[in-house]
Protein backbone atom coordinates (compact mmCIF):
# COMPACT_ATOMS: atom_id res chain seq x y z
CA UNK A 1 0.00 0.00 0.00
CA UNK A 2 0.87 3.44 -0.18
CA UNK A 3 3.41 4.35 2.33
CA UNK A 4 2.50 7.93 3.21
CA UNK A 5 -1.33 6.80 2.90
CA UNK A 6 -3.66 7.16 6.05
CA UNK A 7 -2.64 7.56 9.95
CA UNK A 8 0.81 7.88 8.37
CA UNK A 9 -0.09 10.82 6.26
CA UNK A 10 -1.41 12.66 9.52
CA UNK A 11 2.15 11.66 11.62
CA UNK A 12 4.27 13.31 8.60
CA UNK A 13 1.96 16.53 8.63
CA UNK A 14 2.07 16.36 12.31
CA UNK A 15 6.25 16.75 12.21
CA UNK A 16 6.66 19.27 9.92
CA UNK A 17 4.26 21.33 12.34
CA UNK A 18 6.62 20.44 15.03
CA UNK A 19 10.22 19.19 14.39
CA UNK A 20 12.97 21.22 13.31
CA UNK A 21 13.57 21.75 9.66
CA UNK A 22 17.18 20.36 10.10
CA UNK A 23 15.21 16.57 10.01
CA UNK A 24 16.09 16.14 6.72
CA UNK A 25 14.13 12.42 6.28
CA UNK A 26 15.89 10.01 3.57
CA UNK A 27 12.62 8.16 2.92
CA UNK A 28 8.46 8.74 3.09
CA UNK A 29 8.67 6.02 5.95
CA UNK A 30 6.77 5.48 9.37
CA UNK A 31 8.66 2.92 11.04
CA UNK A 32 6.32 0.09 12.98
CA UNK A 33 8.58 -2.44 13.84
CA UNK A 34 11.94 -3.56 12.88
CA UNK A 35 12.74 -7.75 13.29
CA UNK A 36 16.29 -8.40 11.82
CA UNK A 37 16.63 -6.78 8.59
CA UNK A 38 13.18 -6.53 7.74
CA UNK A 39 11.22 -2.97 8.65
CA UNK A 40 7.28 -3.05 8.60
CA UNK A 41 5.98 0.62 8.32
CA UNK A 42 2.14 1.89 9.41
CA UNK A 43 0.80 1.03 6.61
CA UNK A 44 1.88 -2.99 6.89
CA UNK A 45 4.62 -2.24 3.75
CA UNK A 46 7.86 -4.70 4.53
CA UNK A 47 11.26 -2.94 3.53
CA UNK A 48 14.56 -4.75 3.02
CA UNK A 49 16.89 -2.76 5.43
CA UNK A 50 20.69 -2.49 3.79
CA UNK A 51 21.41 0.53 5.98
CA UNK A 52 21.01 -1.31 9.51
CA UNK A 53 18.95 1.58 10.74
CA UNK A 54 21.55 4.18 9.45
CA UNK A 55 24.23 2.23 11.17
CA UNK A 56 22.99 1.65 14.92
CA UNK A 57 21.55 -2.02 14.59
CA UNK A 58 24.61 -4.06 13.78
CA UNK A 59 22.52 -7.22 14.86
CA UNK A 60 18.89 -6.05 12.86
CA UNK A 61 16.01 -5.14 14.98
CA UNK A 62 14.20 -7.20 18.11
CA UNK A 63 17.91 -9.65 18.03
CA UNK A 64 16.29 -12.20 20.56
CA UNK A 65 19.71 -12.33 23.25
CA UNK A 66 19.44 -8.38 22.96
CA UNK A 67 15.86 -8.13 24.00
CA UNK A 68 16.01 -10.70 26.64
CA UNK A 69 19.19 -8.58 27.92
CA UNK A 70 17.31 -5.62 28.00
CA UNK A 71 14.36 -6.79 29.90
CA UNK A 72 15.96 -8.04 32.30
CA UNK A 73 18.48 -5.46 33.40
CA UNK A 74 15.43 -3.01 33.02
CA UNK A 75 13.48 -5.73 35.50
CA UNK A 76 16.33 -4.88 37.90
CA UNK A 77 18.03 -1.63 37.34
CA UNK A 78 17.33 0.30 34.23
CA UNK A 79 19.61 3.15 35.01
CA UNK A 80 21.71 4.51 37.26
CA UNK A 81 24.00 7.18 37.59
CA UNK A 82 27.80 6.48 36.94
CA UNK A 83 28.38 9.72 38.52
CA UNK A 84 26.27 8.38 41.94
CA UNK A 85 27.83 4.76 42.42
CA UNK A 86 29.72 1.72 40.81
CA UNK A 87 28.66 -0.38 38.35
CA UNK A 88 29.81 -3.87 37.71
CA UNK A 89 28.18 -4.30 34.26
CA UNK A 90 30.14 -1.25 32.98
CA UNK A 91 33.65 -3.04 34.42
CA UNK A 92 32.57 -5.95 32.45
CA UNK A 93 32.36 -4.03 29.22
CA UNK A 94 35.58 -2.01 29.47
CA UNK A 95 37.09 -5.43 30.39
CA UNK A 96 35.67 -6.86 27.21
CA UNK A 97 36.52 -4.14 24.68
CA UNK A 98 40.31 -3.83 26.91
CA UNK A 99 40.88 -7.30 25.17
CA UNK A 100 39.71 -6.13 21.24
CA UNK A 101 41.01 -2.62 21.40
CA UNK A 102 44.13 -1.27 19.25
CA UNK A 103 45.40 0.52 22.55
CA UNK A 104 48.88 0.00 23.65
CA UNK A 105 49.53 -0.09 27.32
CA UNK A 106 46.95 0.48 30.35
CA UNK A 107 43.23 1.41 29.20
CA UNK A 108 40.82 3.98 30.93
CA UNK A 109 37.30 4.51 30.02
CA UNK A 110 34.80 7.41 30.03
CA UNK A 111 30.31 6.55 29.27
CA UNK A 112 29.10 8.90 27.26
CA UNK A 113 25.25 9.21 25.62
CA UNK A 114 26.38 9.17 22.07
CA UNK A 115 29.45 8.86 19.26
CA UNK A 116 29.63 12.58 18.62
CA UNK A 117 29.81 13.37 23.02
CA UNK A 118 32.64 10.30 23.13
CA UNK A 119 34.62 12.40 19.99
CA UNK A 120 33.53 15.64 22.61
CA UNK A 121 35.14 14.35 25.02
CA UNK A 122 38.38 13.12 23.25
CA UNK A 123 39.19 16.79 22.21
CA UNK A 124 38.58 18.04 25.68
CA UNK A 125 41.07 14.93 27.21
CA UNK A 126 43.80 15.58 24.40
CA UNK A 127 43.66 19.08 25.06
CA UNK A 128 44.07 18.76 29.13
CA UNK A 129 46.77 15.94 28.53
CA UNK A 130 48.65 17.76 25.67
CA UNK A 131 48.02 21.66 26.75
CA UNK A 132 48.01 22.29 23.09
CA UNK A 133 44.64 23.12 20.99
CA UNK A 134 45.95 22.32 17.09
CA UNK A 135 44.25 19.40 15.82
CA UNK A 136 44.69 17.50 12.09
CA UNK A 137 41.19 16.25 10.93
CA UNK A 138 40.72 14.91 7.30
CA UNK A 139 38.63 16.39 4.33
CA UNK A 140 35.04 14.39 4.15
CA UNK A 141 35.29 13.69 7.88
CA UNK A 142 32.31 13.25 9.82
CA UNK A 143 32.88 13.42 13.40
CA UNK A 144 29.40 14.12 15.04
CA UNK A 145 26.97 17.08 15.77
CA UNK A 146 28.47 19.11 19.00
CA UNK A 147 30.08 22.37 18.00
CA UNK A 148 33.63 21.29 18.96
CA UNK A 149 32.90 17.69 17.06
CA UNK A 150 31.13 19.91 14.08
CA UNK A 151 34.51 22.04 13.84
CA UNK A 152 36.42 19.19 13.12
CA UNK A 153 34.18 17.42 10.62
CA UNK A 154 34.26 18.45 6.93
CA UNK A 155 31.13 20.45 6.73
CA UNK A 156 30.27 23.84 4.94
CA UNK A 157 27.27 24.57 6.72
CA UNK A 158 29.44 24.59 10.03
CA UNK A 159 32.13 27.42 8.97
CA UNK A 160 32.61 30.40 10.65
CA UNK A 161 31.08 28.25 13.97
CA UNK A 162 34.41 27.05 15.41
CA UNK A 163 34.88 27.51 19.03
CA UNK A 164 37.18 29.74 20.04
CA UNK A 165 39.13 27.16 22.35
CA UNK A 166 40.47 25.28 19.41
CA UNK A 167 41.84 25.26 15.93
CA UNK A 168 41.56 22.51 13.15
CA UNK A 169 43.34 21.94 9.98
CA UNK A 170 41.48 19.85 7.36
CA UNK A 171 44.17 17.90 5.03
CA UNK A 172 43.05 15.62 2.15
CA UNK A 173 42.04 12.17 2.70
CA UNK A 174 42.84 9.54 0.36
CA UNK A 175 39.86 9.67 -1.90
CA UNK A 176 41.33 8.19 -5.26
CA UNK A 177 38.29 8.17 -7.48
CA UNK A 178 37.60 12.05 -6.57
CA UNK A 179 41.16 12.98 -5.97
CA UNK A 180 40.37 16.17 -3.49
CA UNK A 181 44.32 17.56 -4.93
CA UNK A 182 42.96 16.38 -8.39
CA UNK A 183 45.52 14.01 -9.22
CA UNK A 184 45.73 10.65 -10.89
CA UNK A 185 46.06 7.78 -8.34
CA UNK A 186 49.04 6.65 -11.04
CA UNK A 187 51.22 9.17 -10.91
CA UNK A 188 50.27 11.13 -7.76
CA UNK A 189 53.14 9.49 -5.70
CA UNK A 190 50.99 10.21 -3.04
CA UNK A 191 50.42 13.35 -2.90
CA UNK A 192 48.23 13.75 0.04
CA UNK A 193 50.99 11.80 2.48
CA UNK A 194 52.79 14.54 0.97
CA UNK A 195 50.59 17.18 2.13
CA UNK A 196 50.35 16.07 5.40
CA UNK A 197 53.93 16.31 5.90
CA UNK A 198 54.43 19.44 4.88
CA UNK A 199 51.68 20.84 6.85
CA UNK A 200 53.20 19.25 10.35
CA UNK A 201 56.35 20.44 9.32
CA UNK A 202 55.29 24.03 9.23
CA UNK A 203 53.25 23.90 12.03
CA UNK A 204 56.02 22.03 13.71
CA UNK A 205 54.93 18.72 15.07
CA UNK A 206 55.48 19.34 18.64
CA UNK A 207 52.35 21.99 18.28
CA UNK A 208 49.56 19.55 17.51
CA UNK A 209 47.43 18.00 19.67
CA UNK A 210 46.24 14.88 17.85
CA UNK A 211 45.41 14.10 14.50
CA UNK A 212 41.60 12.73 14.28
CA UNK A 213 41.26 9.78 11.65
CA UNK A 214 38.34 7.65 10.59
CA UNK A 215 39.63 4.34 9.13
CA UNK A 216 37.33 4.06 6.42
CA UNK A 217 34.93 7.43 5.99
CA UNK A 218 31.99 5.87 6.20
CA UNK A 219 29.19 9.09 5.83
CA UNK A 220 31.46 10.71 3.05
CA UNK A 221 30.61 7.28 0.75
CA UNK A 222 32.78 4.46 2.14
CA UNK A 223 36.10 6.09 1.28
CA UNK A 224 38.91 3.53 1.41
CA UNK A 225 42.44 4.75 1.81
CA UNK A 226 44.95 2.56 -1.09
CA UNK A 227 47.07 0.21 0.65
CA UNK A 228 49.80 2.21 0.14
CA UNK A 229 48.49 4.68 2.03
CA UNK A 230 47.83 2.67 4.65
CA UNK A 231 51.32 1.16 5.18
CA UNK A 232 52.98 4.85 5.56
CA UNK A 233 50.20 6.91 7.23
CA UNK A 234 51.45 5.14 10.73
CA UNK A 235 55.19 5.77 10.48
CA UNK A 236 54.81 9.21 9.50
CA UNK A 237 52.75 9.94 12.81
CA UNK A 238 54.80 7.90 14.69
CA UNK A 239 58.32 9.72 13.70
CA UNK A 240 56.55 12.94 14.23
CA UNK A 241 54.86 11.77 17.62
CA UNK A 242 51.81 12.73 16.64
CA UNK A 243 48.66 11.68 18.78
CA UNK A 244 46.44 9.22 17.06
CA UNK A 245 42.27 9.75 17.93
CA UNK A 246 40.67 7.18 15.91
CA UNK A 247 36.58 7.51 15.44
CA UNK A 248 35.24 4.18 14.95
CA UNK A 249 31.83 4.88 15.97
CA UNK A 250 30.56 3.91 12.17
CA UNK A 251 33.01 1.10 12.23
CA UNK A 252 33.42 -0.80 14.87
CA UNK A 253 32.58 -3.00 16.37
CA UNK A 254 32.79 -5.67 13.87
CA UNK A 255 31.44 -4.40 10.29
CA UNK A 256 34.90 -4.41 8.19
CA UNK A 257 35.60 -7.57 9.14
CA UNK A 258 37.63 -7.00 12.03
CA UNK A 259 36.77 -5.93 15.66
CA UNK A 260 38.03 -2.69 14.65
CA UNK A 261 39.15 -0.94 11.43
CA UNK A 262 42.06 0.12 12.56
CA UNK A 263 43.25 -3.41 12.70
CA UNK A 264 43.35 -3.48 8.37
CA UNK A 265 45.83 -0.15 9.15
CA UNK A 266 48.33 -1.74 11.62
CA UNK A 267 47.72 1.17 13.88
CA UNK A 268 47.47 1.45 17.66
CA UNK A 269 45.84 4.21 19.23
CA UNK A 270 45.81 6.57 21.81
CA UNK A 271 42.26 7.36 21.92
CA UNK A 272 39.58 5.62 20.67
CA UNK A 273 35.76 6.76 20.32
CA UNK A 274 32.64 3.75 20.04
CA UNK A 275 29.15 4.64 20.17
CA UNK A 276 25.75 3.18 19.30
CA UNK A 277 26.33 0.17 17.29
CA UNK A 278 28.55 -1.04 19.93
CA UNK A 279 24.87 -1.27 21.69
CA UNK A 280 22.76 -1.83 18.61
CA UNK A 281 21.09 1.49 18.78
CA UNK A 282 20.65 2.18 22.60
CA UNK A 283 22.49 5.74 23.36
CA UNK A 284 25.93 4.95 24.03
CA UNK A 285 29.32 6.28 23.74
CA UNK A 286 32.34 5.52 24.89
CA UNK A 287 36.38 6.98 24.94
CA UNK A 288 38.98 4.09 25.77
CA UNK A 289 42.30 5.46 25.71
CA UNK A 290 45.73 5.00 27.47
CA UNK A 291 45.92 6.03 31.11
CA UNK A 292 47.80 8.34 31.15
CA UNK A 293 45.06 10.82 28.88
CA UNK A 294 42.72 9.73 30.52
CA UNK A 295 43.94 11.13 34.02
CA UNK A 296 41.95 13.77 34.54
CA UNK A 297 41.71 15.47 38.19
CA UNK A 298 38.18 14.70 39.92
CA UNK A 299 34.64 15.96 38.19
CA UNK A 300 37.19 17.16 34.80
CA UNK A 301 34.51 15.53 33.41
CA UNK A 302 31.30 13.08 34.57
CA UNK A 303 28.22 12.44 32.53
CA UNK A 304 25.25 12.16 34.33
CA UNK A 305 23.39 9.50 32.16
CA UNK A 306 26.30 7.99 30.26
CA UNK A 307 26.86 4.49 30.76
CA UNK A 308 23.17 3.76 31.40
CA UNK A 309 22.71 0.41 32.18
CA UNK A 310 20.40 -0.43 29.88
CA UNK A 311 22.38 0.82 26.95
CA UNK A 312 25.28 -1.57 28.57
CA UNK A 313 23.72 -4.91 29.19
CA UNK A 314 23.10 -4.32 25.42
CA UNK A 315 26.36 -3.56 24.01
CA UNK A 316 27.85 -6.66 26.37
CA UNK A 317 25.14 -8.83 24.31
CA UNK A 318 25.88 -7.46 21.26
CA UNK A 319 29.72 -7.97 21.49
CA UNK A 320 29.09 -11.94 22.46
CA UNK A 321 26.33 -12.54 20.27
CA UNK A 322 28.93 -10.87 17.11
CA UNK A 323 31.55 -13.85 18.52
CA UNK A 324 29.44 -16.68 19.65
CA UNK A 325 28.10 -16.18 15.70
CA UNK A 326 31.31 -15.35 13.91
CA UNK A 327 29.56 -12.69 12.50
CA UNK A 328 33.12 -10.46 12.51
CA UNK A 329 34.95 -12.86 10.42
CA UNK A 330 31.15 -13.34 8.23
CA UNK A 331 30.99 -9.42 7.50
CA UNK A 332 34.31 -10.04 5.81
CA UNK A 333 33.22 -13.04 3.52
CA UNK A 334 29.97 -11.56 2.64
CA UNK A 335 31.78 -8.37 2.01
CA UNK A 336 34.21 -9.60 -0.70
CA UNK A 337 31.17 -11.46 -2.30
CA UNK A 338 29.47 -8.53 -2.26
CA UNK A 339 32.13 -6.76 -3.79
CA UNK A 340 32.33 -9.17 -6.87
CA UNK A 341 29.10 -8.96 -8.23
CA UNK A 342 28.78 -5.01 -7.59
CA UNK A 343 32.17 -5.04 -9.87
CA UNK A 344 30.51 -7.19 -12.22
CA UNK A 345 27.41 -4.96 -12.48
CA UNK A 346 29.77 -1.92 -12.76
CA UNK A 347 30.99 -3.17 -15.92
CA UNK A 348 27.94 -4.33 -17.39
CA UNK A 349 26.13 -0.92 -16.25
CA UNK A 350 28.01 1.98 -17.46
CA UNK A 351 26.69 4.07 -14.95
CA UNK A 352 28.83 2.68 -11.95
CA UNK A 353 32.17 4.61 -11.84
CA UNK A 354 33.78 3.37 -8.47
CA UNK A 355 33.08 -0.06 -6.17
CA UNK A 356 34.84 0.08 -2.88
CA UNK A 357 33.96 -1.43 0.50
CA UNK A 358 35.33 -3.41 3.21
CA UNK A 359 33.22 -5.93 4.86
CA UNK A 360 30.06 -5.17 5.19
CA UNK A 361 30.59 -1.30 4.28
CA UNK A 362 30.33 -1.20 0.73
CA UNK A 363 29.89 2.21 -1.71
CA UNK A 364 28.97 2.29 -4.84
CA UNK A 365 29.45 5.49 -6.66
CA UNK A 366 28.36 6.77 -10.25
CA UNK A 367 30.84 8.00 -12.66
CA UNK A 368 30.89 11.41 -14.60
CA UNK A 369 30.57 14.55 -12.75
CA UNK A 370 29.58 14.94 -9.31
CA UNK A 371 25.95 16.76 -9.81
CA UNK A 372 25.01 14.25 -12.50
CA UNK A 373 26.10 11.28 -10.40
CA UNK A 374 24.01 13.31 -7.03
CA UNK A 375 21.17 13.11 -9.53
CA UNK A 376 21.51 9.45 -10.37
CA UNK A 377 21.95 8.60 -7.14
CA UNK A 378 18.64 10.29 -5.51
CA UNK A 379 16.87 8.38 -8.26
CA UNK A 380 18.28 5.03 -7.65
CA UNK A 381 17.18 5.69 -3.46
CA UNK A 382 13.57 6.52 -4.62
CA UNK A 383 12.96 3.69 -7.14
CA UNK A 384 15.15 0.81 -4.77
CA UNK A 385 12.42 2.47 -2.13
CA UNK A 386 9.58 1.67 -4.27
CA UNK A 387 10.21 -1.78 -4.75
CA UNK A 388 11.28 -2.45 -0.92
CA UNK A 389 14.93 -2.13 -0.82
CA UNK A 390 16.32 1.06 1.89
CA UNK A 391 19.61 1.97 0.59
CA UNK A 392 21.13 5.42 1.80
CA UNK A 393 22.94 7.81 -0.13
CA UNK A 394 26.24 10.72 0.49
CA UNK A 395 26.50 12.76 -2.97
CA UNK A 396 27.10 10.43 -5.47
CA UNK A 397 27.93 7.33 -3.72
CA UNK A 398 25.27 4.37 -2.34
CA UNK A 399 26.33 3.21 1.07
CA UNK A 400 25.41 -0.14 1.88
CA UNK A 401 25.61 -1.14 5.45
CA UNK A 402 23.58 -4.17 6.06
CA UNK A 403 23.12 -5.95 9.63
CA UNK A 404 26.05 -8.35 9.92
CA UNK A 405 23.57 -11.41 10.72
CA UNK A 406 21.38 -10.17 7.82
CA UNK A 407 20.07 -13.70 6.19
CA UNK A 408 21.28 -13.98 3.07
CA UNK A 409 18.06 -14.93 0.95
CA UNK A 410 17.66 -11.56 2.15
CA UNK A 411 20.63 -10.13 0.88
CA UNK A 412 20.57 -11.94 -1.88
CA UNK A 413 17.14 -10.60 -2.93
CA UNK A 414 18.13 -7.14 -1.69
CA UNK A 415 21.07 -7.27 -4.28
CA UNK A 416 18.67 -8.20 -6.77
CA UNK A 417 16.47 -5.33 -6.56
CA UNK A 418 19.29 -2.75 -6.43
CA UNK A 419 21.24 -4.67 -9.46
CA UNK A 420 17.51 -4.42 -11.07
CA UNK A 421 17.28 -0.89 -10.80
CA UNK A 422 20.79 0.30 -11.75
CA UNK A 423 20.46 -1.96 -15.01
CA UNK A 424 17.28 0.16 -15.38
CA UNK A 425 18.66 3.16 -14.76
CA UNK A 426 21.78 2.57 -17.26
CA UNK A 427 19.08 1.74 -19.92
CA UNK A 428 17.04 4.93 -19.54
CA UNK A 429 20.37 6.91 -19.21
CA UNK A 430 21.32 5.40 -22.98
CA UNK A 431 18.01 6.39 -24.12
CA UNK A 432 18.56 10.10 -23.17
Amino acid sequence: SYPIGGRAREIISRDVKLMARSYMRHYPLVVKRVEGAIVEDLNGNLYIDFTAGFGTLPLGGLNPEVVKSIVRQAENLPTYSLRAAYSEEALELVEELSKIAPIRGDLRAIFVNSGSEAMDVALRSMIWHTGKRIFLSFFGAYHGSTLATSSISFNGSWIGCEPSFMKTIHIPYPYCFRCPLGLDLDKCGLSCLTYLKDVTSRIGAQKITSIILEPVQVEAGVIIPPKNYVEKFPKIIRERKIPLILDEVSTAPGRSGRWFAAEHWNLDADLICLGPQLSSGLPLGIVLARESILDLEPETFESTTGGCQLSIASALTTLRVMRDEGLVERAGRLGRNILKRLEDLKDESGVIGDVRGIGLMIGLEFAGDLELGRRLAKILVKECFKSGLIIRRRVSTIILTPPLNIDEKLLERGLEILETKVRELSRSREAI
